[in-house]
């Protein structure tokens, strides 16, 4: 396996993630490759592991990331850091407020890539590999709340877990999957109406000319099913995007914490 082909693999490992996080991840083992150069290409290959597995990790750490920037824009509290200034006279609580230094990915790859062409220069054992790390977006992208819960679902099973706990999800991703089927029902259920209250009120309009009386109770009736029908397909939409945005917190927190658990324990390693 050469440079090109194992990049190739990684993107198609992470090609649940949205295009930046996926071409920021990418780009970063590129440049990776490139500061180790061509001679070192398999010691680089040999270091990062496999692809799969290294799109794994890089899926958990992205989850890790949004949801902690979900948990900062949900809260009062900002991204600036407060440090105190040199005091001015008549006000001793002045301080200035600096912005958090953020570290681009191109920095971070430099970083690390010096550190691993040393090591498969030299040849030493024991040297730290690279660890892609998901850098905040100054500029938030959309994401729809079924993908984001599809994401989520995929950076939990991507992490180490017990039988136990597989089993557990397995059954909570079949109450999901229930859940939702309810809902895409009730959709289309709300389609069907808004289809025969629209045919009914025109049916109603029509009839005006041969019997008012039953044209009014048509029409009528034609109004409340495209009524219902608004409130179910709206309804049920709207119902879908609180259920995902929910289900996504929630299992984001466990990723979360399960992430930083395990790096914890590779730190006392």
């Amino acid at each position: 396996m050469n440079k090109e082909l194992y990049l190739q693999e990684l993107r198609k490992g992470l090609k649940i993630l949205p295009q930046f996080d996926r071409d920021e991840a990418v780009e970063f083992y590129e440049e990776y490759f490139d500061e180790a150069g061509v001679e070192n290409e398999q010691n680089v290959i040999a270091e990062l592991g496999e692809p799969k597995i290294l799109a794994k990790k890089i899926l958990v750490d992205v989850v890790d990331r949004k949801y902690e920037e979900s948990l900062a824009a949900s809260s009062s509290e900002n991204a600036l850091v407060t440090v105190p200034s040199q005091p001015i006279a008549g006000d001793s609580t002045n301080a200035a407020v600096v912005a958090a230094p953020v570290v681009s990915a191109e920095q971070a790859g430099a970083q690390y890539t010096a550190d691993g062409a040393q090591y498969a220069a030299n040849g030493a054992q024991g040297a730290a590999v690279p660890q892609y790390q998901p850098q905040p977006q100054a500029q938030q992208q959309k994401t729809s709340s079924l993908k984001a819960l599809w994401i989520v679902l995929a950076a939990i099973f991507a992490l180490p877990l017990s039988p136990v706990i597989f089993a557990l999800l397995i059954v909570a991703c079949t109450l999901i999957f229930v859940l939702f089927v309810v809902l895409i029902t009730f959709v289309i259920v709300g389609f069907l109406y808004l289809v025969g209250g629209f045919v009914m009120a025109i049916c109603g309009f029509v009839a005006f000319f041969l019997n008012p009386i039953a044209a009014m109770v048509i029409l009528g009736s034609g109004l409340v099913l495209f009524g219902l029908g608004i409130f179910f397909t709206i309804g049920s939409i709207a119902l879908m995007r609180v259920c995902a945005n929910g289900l996504a917190k929630c299992f984001g927190r466990i990723v979360h914490k399960k992430n930083r658990k395990n790096k914890a324990a590779q730190a006392m390693a």
